[in-house]
């Protein structure tokens, strides 16, 4: 069975660790594709990247998509995970307020990305 997660990112470099690490599973007969199409209602989870150069507004927009998907009916029922690298003053609670699933570090989501990618 293949796993297909909505990767929302502009971090080229952590968007080529997670392709390495699907690769990697792949050869433990996990399959796992990432898609950046949001229309795709085919996903089994939500994997959104907090960090943005657009800063606040960013950030904000991605607060507001969390939103949109939770209000969406192919979308309420997914896990939403959300990554990001520097702390954001109130982040956790107002990502967590928007309703997303979980909250993690980038660094965090690295050391158990093979566990998550294939729940």
């Amino acid at each position: 069975m293949t796993r297909k997660i909505l990767l929302i990112s502009d971090d080229k470099q952590f968007k080529d660790n997670l392709f390495i690490t699907a690769l990697t599973l792949t050869k433990l007969n996990h399959q796992i594709t990432f898609t950046e199409d949001i229309s795709d209602k085919h996903t089994d989870f939500i994997l959104i990247d907090l960090d943005t150069s657009a800063g606040a507004d960013g950030f904000e927009s991605k607060i507001k998509m969390i939103k949109e998907f939770r209000g969406s009916s192919e979308y309420s029922n997914k896990k939403i995970l959300a990554v990001y690298s520097d702390e954001i003053t109130g982040l956790k609670a107002k990502v967590f307020g928007a309703g997303c699933d979980s909250v993690m570090t980038k660094n965090e989501f690295r050391a158990v990305a093979n566990n998550i990618l294939i729940i």
